[in-house]
């Protein structure tokens, strides 16, 4: 009951924090870097919801949102690899590559998410032009929607993963998904080193 309960808040935390992407703040409480190790603490894993949210940030750093392109997120990915090592009770090597696969997931989700508020221009446009500039109701709606469509998504990973760790022979799949898991840190490090490279290249 108590796993259960800190999923929930822990979900719900993760709506907050995924509205400093784009909508509050952006002050970088959004990124797997900070999402993992709060989620890790808050849930008896410190450690390894660091190592989570840490791989997923160097995996991660080099998506920018370009035009439409909506890239995987980073804290739907963090919180679901978090969340299924502490309340679905995978080990932390399928749990990392489950929190990927969250986030990639997430991706046109929150594609509908957006195109479901354009409508709302036409009406917050119309309600400006007749000299109404109160907004605060617009703004926690779509504040509201987003958290609450993140925290759902979020603790659908996790009824997810529970359900995996009920499988028989998921055991099998640890060897493998350890080694790759060890190949992460080395992989991110490698892509770090290309941007800055890059970066290095353009500044001369």
């Amino acid at each position: 009951m108590i796993t259960v309960l800190k999923a929930v808040i822990s979900a719900a935390l993760t709506g907050l924090l995924g509205l400093d992407a784009v909508q509050a703040g952006q002050f970088l409480l959004s990124r797997p870097a900070f999402v993992g190790p709060v989620l890790g603490w808050l849930n008896g894993c410190p450690l390894e919801g660091a190592r989570i949210g840490i791989l997923l940030e160097l995996l991660y750093i080099d998506f920018i949102p370009v035009g439409g392109v909506v890239p995987p997120n980073g804290t739907a990915a963090a919180a679901a690899g978090v969340l299924a090592h502490s309340a679905g009770g995978l080990a932390p090597s399928l749990s990392f590559f489950l929190g990927l696969a969250a986030g990639a997931a997430f991706s046109p989700i929150e594609y509908r998410l957006r195109a479901s508020r354009s409508p709302w221009n036409g009406v917050i446009e119309a309600q400006v032009n007749a000299g109404d500039i109160s907004l605060r109701r617009w703004l926690a709606r779509s504040l509201l929607f987003e958290n609450a469509a993140m925290a759902v998504y979020v603790l659908a990973w996790t009824a997810l993963a529970a359900c995996l760790g009920y499988l028989p022979g998921i055991g099998a799949l640890y060897p493998g998904t350890d080694f790759a898991y060890s190949l992460m840190p080395w992989l991110g490090l490698s892509g770090l080193y290309f941007r800055f490279r890059t970066q290095l290249y353009k500044k001369g």
